[in-house]
């Protein structure tokens, strides 16, 4: 396996906990329309979690406001805009890597939604270069994403890492582009033959033993 140089964080999921933030703007929203998140809710939260898990965004939080009958999608992505919980060990994480790799950020939401969320946390000052949906015409998994990145930041794409949480959008969108990526799911999460991951962890602190970093 080549050595990485540069990883690229897809944000909510890897850095952003889009689990617990998910969870909480339903409850807010709920709450907005003058719903609970009483005991029902929260069962048949649990139960839709096996059936969203391999979905991409829009799919999933679609599919998510129709089991509670939401329409008011505007208030969902309010609520969700401002969930700025982190995924455990993150910062550590990047505090460890940041002057031996070279971390770009490519981000599924705005520029403007992102330093809303991770601005608290000073971590974007970590990324050598960073990017959000509204600098290019195409969505995830279109490969044109990735090969801009590679152009403009003058990238390696051999020792170029992909790190997100979604098969669908960002697997998928780096297996397109021809770069190897790393898929963070639970260790009993199957791995699909397509798109294949390079690396499957459950924690973002283990991929150190891959980097070989002297």
């Amino acid at each position: 396996m080549t050595k990485f140089e540069t990883l690229i964080f897809i944000p909510e999921g890897s850095i952003l906990n889009e689990s617990a933030a998910e969870r909480s703007a339903l409850k807010s929203t709920l709450n907005a329309i003058g719903q609970e998140f009483g005991s029902s809710q929260r069962l048949k939260y649990n139960n839709l979690q096996a059936q969203i898990k391999l979905l991409g965004f829009n799919e999933r939080i679609k599919l998510l406001l129709q089991t509670f009958g939401i329409s008011q999608i505007d208030l969902f992505i309010h609520e969700l805009q401002k969930q700025q919980q982190l995924v455990k060990d993150v910062t550590n994480f990047l505090n460890e890597v940041k002057s031996q790799v070279k971390l770009i950020m490519l981000a599924k939401e705005s520029r403007k939604t992102i330093i809303s969320r991770l601005g608290p946390s000073e971590l974007l000052s970590f990324f050598s270069a960073t990017y959000f949906i509204n600098d290019f015409s195409q969505k995830l998994p279109d490969r044109k994403i990735f090969d801009q990145i590679i152009r403009e930041q003058a990238l390696n794409p051999d020792s170029c890492l992909v790190i997100g949480t979604d098969l669908t959008d960002e697997i998928q969108g780096a297996e397109n582009a021809g770069l190897q990526s790393l898929w963070l799911a639970p260790k009993k999460s199957k791995i699909p033959i397509n798109p294949r991951p390079t690396l499957h962890l459950n924690k973002i602190s283990d991929l150190l033993f891959y980097l070989n970093m002297s």
